[in-house]
């Protein structure tokens, strides 16, 4: 069970995982940039941050790993890259899904559906252990609070 400075610590967006560490999402990584890239090519700066966007901060990557896993998409084919030029700057790769990627991408959304129904299982679990959970009114406990005090 995490300690309570850890979970203060993991509450917080953007990108809550440090450097090395992959976070909970850490998995996440190789169908985030699917999906990214199945939304339009992409370079790979602007491929990190549409993965951070659209994930609320919660799949978060190191440039080197990132690359990292995009040289291996390409090697295994699922993905393409080419050199652009920009206006301005230096070239960059722009990447593209490919038919393969999409139908990796596929099987990562069926994977990612049955892992939620287990989650959704064993949480349903956990709620019938513990019983209901008390409903805290916060009207309620803030009067609480200043009836202590004297307030009221």
């Amino acid at each position: 069970m995490p300690a309570e400075s850890e979970a203060v610590e993991n509450s917080r967006r953007p990108c809550r995982s440090g450097r090395g560490r992959g976070g909970r999402a850490a998995g996440l990584l190789e169908p985030a940039l699917l999906a990214a890239l199945a939304a339009q090519p992409s370079h790979g700066y602007d491929l990190r941050r549409a993965v951070e966007e659209l994930s609320g901060g919660l799949v978060c990557m190191d440039p080197g790993g990132m690359y990292r896993v995009l040289r291996r998409l390409e090697e295994e084919s699922y993905i393409l890259s080419k050199w652009s030029t920009g206006e301005h700057g230096p070239q960059r790769r722009e990447y593209e899904l490919t038919d393969q990627g999409r139908s990796l991408l596929r099987q990562w959304a069926e994977h990612l559906r049955e892992r939620e129904r287990v989650f959704r299982s064993v949480i349903e679990l956990i709620d019938r252990s513990l019983g209901p959970v008390p409903v805290i009114d916060p009207i309620e406990s803030g009067s609480e609070k200043a009836s202590k005090r004297g307030d009221v």
